[in-house]
C-alpha cells in the first residue's frame, strides 16, 4: 500500500480497494469506499448530501473505470451521512443488514434535517449547536432511498471474482451496524464501529445495557476521522 496522508478524497489502498476521506471527520463528515474487480464495483455508503455524494463519485470515476457504473452499494448503518445519497446510485444493488434498513425508515428523515435547520435560529444554545454542525449540508431534494437487499448476521457477495463478507455485529452504534470484510486482502471497512481517540457513540439504547451481550466487536474509531492504520497484518479503515 502506497503512503498517504489524511486528506480530502479518493486514497488507493492497494488491489482496487479505495477509500475515500472527508478531514476534518467531525458530525456529518463521514467517509466511503469502493471495491472493484475488473467492471465489477462494490460501494461502501454514500455521503450526508447529494453534493458530496456527486462530488465523490465523479472523483472515483475520474480513476476507475468500473466506478462508472455502481453495481453494489453497502450501507454500513442508518445514519444519514452513511445513507443519504443513495438516490445517486438508485439503479445498484443496495444491501443492508434487516435492522439498518428499518432504522433508515424509523429514524431521522432528510426532511427532518432540513426542518430541524431552518427552525435552528429559534432554539437556543442547542439551535446554535446545531446549525454549526450541519449547516455545511443541503438535506433539500433528497429522496431517501432504501435498501433492496437485506440480510441478518452474516453475507457473503462477490464483487467480480472478489469474495466479500458482510458481518453485522448491531447493536452497536446503531440499530444493524454492519462491517465489510475482504478477506484476501485483509482489509475491513468499519463504518463507525471504531473510534480511536474518542468515546464511541452508542444510538441504540441496547448498545448501553449492561445486562445485553452482543457479539464481540472491534473498539470504536473516533467519528469520521478515518486514517488507515496498519496493525498486524490487517487493515482497518473506518469506511463510512
Amino acid at each position: 500500500m502506497k503512503a498517504w496522508s489524511y486528506t480530502r478524497g479518493l486514497h488507493d489502498l492497494g488491489n482496487s480497494v479505495y477509500a475515500y476521506l472527508q478531514p476534518d471527520g467531525s458530525w456529518g463528515w463521514s467517509n466511503a469506499g469502493i471495491v472493484t474487480s475488473g467492471t465489477a464495483s462494490l460501494l461502501i455508503d454514500t455521503l450526508f448530501d447529494l453534493k458530496l455524494t456527486q462530488e465523490m463519485l465523479d472523483t472515483m470515476r475520474k480513476s476507475i473505470p468500473a466506478a462508472a457504473h455502481i453495481d453494489m452499494l453497502v450501507n454500513t448503518h442508518a445514519n444519514g451521512d452513511h445513507c443519504y445519497g443513495n438516490q445517486l446510485v438508485a439503479g445498484a444493488q443496495i444491501i443492508a443488514s434487516a435492522r439498518t434498513a428499518e432504522e433508515m425508515v424509523t429514524g431521522v428523515s432528510p426532511e427532518q434535517m432540513a426542518t430541524l435547520l431552518k427552525m435552528a435560529p429559534a432554539m437556543g444554545q442547542l439551535g446554535e449547536f446545531m446549525g454549526r454542525i450541519f449547516s455545511p449540508f443541503e438535506f433539500d431534494n433528497i429522496t431517501l432511498t432504501l435498501p433492496n437487499k437485506t440480510f441478518e448476521g452474516k453475507l457473503t457477495i462477490q464483487v467480480g471474482d472478489r469474495t466479500v463478507e458482510l458481518l453485522e455485529v448491531g447493536p452497536a452504534h446503531t440499530l444493524g451496524d454492519t462491517l465489510v470484510h475482504i478477506p484476501t486482502d485483509r482489509v475491513i471497512f468499519t463504518g463507525d464501529i471504531l473510534f480511536i481517540g474518542g468515546h464511541p457513540i452508542m444510538w441504540h439504547p441496547l448498545a448501553g445495557r449492561r445486562d445485553y451481550r452482543p457479539r464481540p466487536r472491534p473498539h470504536h474509531r473516533q467519528e469520521g476521522s478515518c486514517r488507515s492504520q496498519r496493525l498486524p497484518r490487517i487493515h482497518l479503515c473506518r469506511g463510512a
